[in-house]
């Protein structure tokens, strides 16, 4: 009787292993027949059997018909292609030698699936949808140790994965989520595939909400050297220096440079930014502080160094910094002007005065300017950036001084080339 009961258990299990083998059978069947509910709804039979949710021919093929479904364009909004993404690493786990050249080219369609979608919610500003989309781009390109797809055959996908592990630390970063960002910004930082001066910029803040200031110094210093002419990093670097009070140790270096390379314009320029930064104060919103007590020299070293760097290299951004300089200078006279209130001889007399000199500044400042419009003008439509909000700046401010001087057909004009830039 024993024998028997166990005979019968026996025969009972091999017809079920059966009967879920067969739903492997008939999920592939309805997928020839393009009939994706009917073999998504046997396949998750199979995947859930006892029988069968260890053989990694039913997870294989529930991979496919997530796969399948997620390619049908009435489900482009969907994300069938994350459960296809778990079915095929449960394949891998189970044997990683099944089906081994097919996984791996739908695993990396899943994979760009991931990033696309990763992209777009990073677009739409949804920092943690996008950190995980890039994350399950970098763990499948991880697979068995990253072995699995190494070769220059998966060349492409290397590439992928390690855009998306950079895009992985700038949505953590956004995200505020520092202590994910950091690893990620640290390897991306000298990756030749992804690194950029942003980057730097972004582990200077994430240090500085740390409090690390040995590692904000390292950082910048370290970006400093690789992107030498890089204007926000020359920014973030002289007011690192600004709040640690070591102002003179920044025109230190650069005036040392210089006497090592006096017709380097890249030093003479940062030279002017860093007096221009030093004249000009600004916390880390780019609000202004009091001028210094000794703004009057540090503007004049300033203008002496961007008009030293244009002897040697007539660029765009050398010229607008200048103007900019001389522009900033006038709105201070202009200030001055309206803050009088009064309508004595002596307040209209002191009125006067400060006119001229609010004049002679914006006239200072017209021609770089207008060199830098010009410039950019035949690029206006493709710049991007730095470069286009220069080109704005010069416009927005060229614009005004002509509307001051009364100068009203060149004031339209310019008014047509930012409407035209903003359109």
């Amino acid at each position: 009787m024993r024998k028997f009961a166990l005979l019968a258990i026996g025969l009972g299990l091999g017809m079920t292993s059966f009967a879920q083998k067969s739903q492997i059978r008939t999920a592939k069947n309805y997928m020839g027949e393009k009939n994706y509910e009917k073999a998504k709804a046997a396949i998750e039979e199979a995947v859930t059997s006892e029988s069968t949710k260890d053989d990694p021919s039913a997870w294989y093929v529930r991979g496919t018909v997530y796969l399948q479904m997620q390619l049908l364009k009435e489900n482009a909004d969907k994300d069938y292609y994350t459960e296809a993404g778990k079915s095929y690493k449960k394949a891998i786990a189970l044997n990683p030698s099944y089906e081994k050249q097919d996984i791996n080219q739908k695993l990396y369609a899943v994979a760009r699936l991931n990033f696309n979608d990763g992209i777009r919610a990073y677009e739409k500003l949804n920092y943690d949808l996008a950190y995980n989309k890039f994350a399950e781009v970098v763990d499948i390109a991880g697979l068995e140790d990253g072995k699995r797809f190494s070769g220059k055959t998966w060349a492409e996908f290397d590439t992928i994965a390690r855009q998306a592990a950079a895009y992985q630390g700038f949505s953590a970063y956004y995200a505020n989520k520092f202590d994910e960002a950091l690893p990620l910004l640290e390897k991306a930082k000298v990756d030749p595939v992804v690194k950029s001066s942003a980057i730097y910029l972004m582990l200077t803040d994430v240090y500085e909400k740390k409090n690390d200031n040995a590692n904000v110094f390292a950082v910048l210093n370290e970006g400093r050297k690789t992107y030498p002419t890089d204007l926000p990093l020359v920014k973030r670097e002289l007011n690192y220096y600004i709040k640690e009070k070591k102002t003179d140790e920044l025109v230190k270096k650069l005036e040392d440079a210089i006497k090592l390379e006096p017709s380097n314009p890249d030093l003479l320029y940062t030279l002017g930014v860093a007096y221009d930064g030093m004249a000009n104060p600004k916390d880390k919103d780019e609000k202004d502080l009091p001028k210094p007590a000794n703004y009057s020299e540090l503007f004049t070293k300033a203008a002496e160094a961007y008009d030293n760097a244009l002897k040697v290299a007539d660029k765009p951004e050398i010229n607008y910094n200048l103007g900019a300089l001389y522009f900033n200078r006038a709105v201070m006279v202009n200030d001055e002007m309206n803050a009088i209130t009064g309508s004595s001889s002596a307040d209209i007399k002191k009125y006067d005065a400060l006119k001229a000199q609010r004049d002679e500044w914006f006239n200072k400042a017209l021609p770089y300017l207008e060199k830098t419009v010009t410039a950019y003008d035949p690029q206006a439509a493709s710049l991007k950036g730095e470069d286009k909000s220069t080109y704005l700046n010069a416009i927005v401010a060229a614009k005004e001084i002509y509307a001051k001087q009364n100068k009203l057909e060149k004031a339209t004009e310019f008014k047509k080339k930012l409407e035209a830039v903003n359109n």
